[in-house]
């Protein structure tokens, strides 16, 4: 585009190159990220870069490379406490790496519409899916298709596609080693479904604590990662003869639910029943207790997400990674959790 009447013209690639003392291609090959290019030039052309304040044509670039410099992004849905901590370490990452993101989202409750034009792949560079209502066919027939996949915490873990998450089942052995720390025995599980692969997850690294604390018996109850299935449950739990002294859920959600069953119920939490969830979204904070938890680190993983993707869109068709990463969880100890009473 012409500079317009009084100002100034804007630099182009062949000012930096003039600048620099190299071809146009070398500068070309510094921008895109093109490797074979010695450290020494490369200094060259960013210094002449800064001093010129040369911002390369998007559009050009796209053209030059076969990029659209554009990945999206599907989630379940907005609303959801962690997946805004997701969303932000993805765009900061691909902010830093010359990337946007189109966001979509699938809806609380439904299947994404796979036919919507945005996500069509002449559009988008790549393809970071978090939503569960993503059917896995559908990543695998853009994986065969040579179209970079990166997958968040779907429904189940394929091979030979990117994935991003975290250490669920170190996770919940920690809290099962809390729990069992502080004494308890009569524990509940308040689990996420009996397949997705979170919930899977969860629930073996839960058993393993527990069996590693000798305590063999664990009451599991099926929800399904939303606060009133927490608090269905958690008030069928506390009906009992015998109660469970703690309660384990699956995500923070559920567990929330599991508060307000207590509340309702007037059973004193962490006096009477311990409490811990999974997650630590911002309002397990927030409750009263606040909420003790596992933590993940989501900005990170979108972050992450993020790196994969862009290494995947930069390296050659049939030899694009498929790497499989799970980043460190931690327990939170917070309010809800104490010694059981004395029976």
């Amino acid at each position: 585009m012409a500079a317009r009447a009084g100002e100034p013209a804007r630099p182009t690639m062949a000012d930096v190159a003039a600048r620099a003392g190299v071809s146009k291609m070398t500068v070309s090959r510094v921008v895109n990220g093109y490797p074979g290019v010695s450290p020494e030039i490369s200094r060259r052309v960013g210094r002449a870069i800064r001093q010129l304040s040369y911002v390369p044509s998007q559009r050009g670039r796209s053209l030059a490379v076969g990029r659209t410099q554009l990945l999206g992004m599907i989630v379940l849905d907005v609303v959801s406490e962690w997946v805004w901590p997701l969303i932000r370490g993805a765009g900061r990452e691909a902010e830093r790496l010359g990337y946007q993101v189109l966001l979509r989202t699938t809806g609380a409750g439904q299947v994404a519409d796979l036919r919507d034009p945005q996500l069509d792949s002449d559009l988008l560079d790549g393809l970071i899916i978090v939503s569960w209502r993503v059917p896995l066919a559908f990543s695998r027939q853009l994986a065969r298709r040579g179209f970079p996949v990166v997958l968040i915490d779907a429904f189940d873990r394929p091979s030979g596609i990117a994935w991003v998450s975290s250490q669920d089942r170190e996770g919940a052995r920690q809290a099962a080693l809390h729990l069992t720390g502080l004494g308890h025995r009569r524990i509940a599980f308040i689990s996420g479904g009996a397949e997705p692969y979170l919930a899977r997850e969860r629930l073996a690294g839960f058993r393993q604590g527990l069996l590693e604390a000798g305590v063999r018996s664990l009451d599991t109850v099926q929800g399904d990662f939303s606060r009133q299935s927490g608090y269905r449950l958690a008030r069928r739990l506390l009906r009992r003869k015998r109660p469970p002294t703690a309660i384990f859920a699956a995500n923070d959600l559920m567990a929330i639910g599991a508060l307000d069953a207590a509340r309702e119920l007037r059973v004193p939490v962490p006096a009477q029943l311990s409490v811990v969830g999974f997650d630590d979204i911002s309002s397990a904070g927030h409750v009263r207790p606040a909420l003790t938890t596992v933590a993940r680190p989501y900005e990170e993983m979108g972050a992450r997400a993020v790196q994969q993707m862009v290494e995947a869109v930069r390296a050659p068709a049939g030899s694009r990674p498929a790497r499989q990463l799970d980043l460190p969880t931690h327990l939170v100890v917070r309010e809800s959790t104490a010694a059981p009473a004395p029976q």
